[in-house]
């Protein structure tokens, strides 16, 4: 069926980003590929990055080099180009 049907994988037009903080078992700065939307984060506490905040965020899956998977708040993720 073409084009049309292919996942952003087999295209190869993952989107990148790096951590601004540590998720499970990746640690902060790693390069990561926005796997999929995972949920939304409704509250984030003080010792998260910019803050305690009340409003919602898309949370995303990501992985890194090693097949680690871990979904991270957007507010928690720098896009790459």
């Amino acid at each position: 069926m073409g084009r049309r049907h292919e996942t952003n994988r087999e295209m190869g037009a993952l989107m990148k980003a790096k951590l601004l903080r540590d998720a499970g078992k990746i640690a902060e700065g790693t390069e990561v590929e926005i796997a999929s939307r995972a949920g939304t984060n409704e509250v984030r506490s003080d010792k998260d990055v910019g803050g305690r905040s009340t409003t919602a965020a898309p949370v995303y899956a990501v992985t890194d080099d090693e097949a680690h998977r871990e979904e991270v708040d957007t507010r928690d993720l720098q896009p790459l180009p």
